[in-house]
């Protein structure tokens, strides 16, 4: 069930792989498999009501980033979108320890990071984390579950933070073409002919006998 008090924006399905992401989640709450946390070492001097506006302006833009999951008492799961989610950034001062400090401070704040994980039906899916360790030298911690985001994301997620950072330490508003919402890709899916596409798949794997091995260098 929803808080109280949330505006709901849209209500829809999820794609097949949302299914089987959500089936693991539930299945394995405790796994970090479809956690990810990512770390990025910032330098120079960063203004943060800039970093923060920029990243709740690419929040209100993609609905994906505002959407929960709903479950329980339903025959099908779907995914519920926010009309407004407030997203924070965590900040931590930590230039007055040790480096050895600090270090221990980062490896402590990443496992309860990771252990804290996320309740898949509140929004947002992700958490942002500024640490400082110098005047002009920042950790940057972002986190999100792979239910809202892949890695294909993340390059564009950050080129749009970014862009909107720079405009706004300039004291302007950059122009960024319409978002695409989620639901539009779920409903491309939903008028697939799935028939015609395993047959398809037959066609191009007819012959085909045994897994074709990866020389990936791991052996």
């Amino acid at each position: 069930l929803l808080a109280r008090g949330v505006e709901i924006e849209d209500i829809y399905g999820l794609s097949p792989m949302q299914q089987g992401m959500l089936f693991h989640s539930l299945s394995a709450p405790n796994s970090e498999v479809l956690f990810d946390q990512s770390s990025y070492r910032l330098q120079g001097e960063i203004d943060i009501p800039a970093f923060r506006q920029a990243w709740q302006q690419v929040v209100n833009r993609h609905t994906v980033l505002r959407t929960a999951f709903i479950w329980e008492g339903l025959s099908e799961p779907v995914q519920v979108v926010n009309r407004a989610v407030e997203l924070d950034i965590e900040y931590r001062d930590w230039r007055d320890l040790s480096h050895f400090d600090q270090e221990q401070q980062l490896a402590e704040y990443f496992r309860a990071d990771r252990e804290r994980g996320f309740d898949l039906s509140s929004a947002p899916l992700m958490r942002l984390g500024l640490l400082r360790l110098g005047e002009s030298t920042y950790e940057f911690v972002w986190s999100n579950h792979h239910l809202v985001l892949d890695g294909w994301c993340l390059s564009i997620i950050l080129k749009e933070v970014f862009t909107y950072y720079a405009a706004y330490c300039q004291g302007s508003q950059p122009r960024m073409a319409p978002s695409l919402p989620y639901k539009d890709y779920v409903a491309w899916l939903q008028q697939q002919d799935l028939e015609k596409a395993n047959a398809y798949w037959q066609r191009v794997l007819n012959g085909f006998s045994s897994p074709t091995p990866l020389n990936l260098g791991l052996i």
